[in-house]
């Protein structure tokens, strides 16, 4: 299986604080079946002020991490890509392959929590334009599409791939109104070997349990797609609105 989102790199942004930890993180994400990693570094969010995210730089982390994963006989690969703060100059940061997943297919890209900022669809259309295929992460934890779905479902209209975290899936569902079919991926989103390692494995129980294998295994599908420029398919299940909207006591 292929982890998509997470921030495995020691030392790089805000996840793992150590060689040891990220040694712990990739060991739990081998006991659960994983082979495969894609490291997102957070890119040109406000926190990576002063920080390196160059693609040389990234590379020779991922680099030195595999070398010592490998010594640890832990038989994971890890390849690199970022998680994108949204700014009005998507376009102009693609001359740096680390703002791109899938050899420059996919921007994994996030936003504020509490609003969008006004024409980022026109931003994202001209990402769109350059043959560059938005993914959006984690919206359930964005206010605005906690207060109206219809947000999201226009994203998938629009051809926006929509990843959700696995943390948030386990323990957070509601009760009330299905929507069916509005998310592509899940994302470990990992950052630390406690309470934010890798839960893939269980999380696609929770969507087996709530809406069968079938989209367990889209799931899986698409997150090996990204790297191998497969077809990425919509979900075909439920998640249910209460989802996103628990989330507004936590952002």
């Amino acid at each position: 299986m292929i982890d998509f989102h997470n921030h495995i790199l020691p030392n790089v942004d805000d996840g793992s604080k150590s060689v040891e930890m990220s040694l712990n993180m990739l060991r739990k994400a081998q006991r659960q079946g994983i082979t495969n990693i894609i490291n997102t570094v957070h890119y040109q969010h406000p926190k990576m002020k002063d920080k390196n995210t160059s693609n040389d730089f990234i590379i020779s982390e991922i680099g030195k991490l595999q070398s010592i994963a490998n010594e640890n006989n832990i038989n994971i690969k890890i390849h690199p890509g970022s998680e994108v703060f949204f700014n009005f100059n998507l376009v102009e940061i693609l001359d740096n392959p680390i703002s791109t997943i899938g050899n420059g297919k996919y921007m994994l890209i996030e936003f504020q929590t509490l609003s969008f900022p006004k024409g980022y669809e026109n931003e994202i259309f001209k990402l769109q334009t350059n043959n560059v295929i938005p993914i959006i992460a984690h919206p359930e934890r964005y206010r605005p599409i906690q207060n109206d779905l219809s947000i999201l479902e226009s994203w998938i209209e629009k051809s926006y791939l929509i990843q959700l975290d696995c943390g948030s899936l386990l323990g957070h569902f509601g009760k009330n109104t299905e929507e069916k079919g509005l998310y592509h991926f899940l994302g470990s989103d990992t950052h630390n070997d406690k309470k934010r390692n890798f839960c893939l494995v269980d999380a696609l129980e929770i969507v087996m349990s709530i809406s069968g294998t079938l989209d367990a295994e889209i799931i899986k599908n698409n997150l090996k797609n990204i790297l191998n420029g497969g077809e990425i398919k919509k979900c075909k299940g439920v998640i249910k609105k209460t989802f996103f909207q628990s989330f507004k006591k936590w952002f």
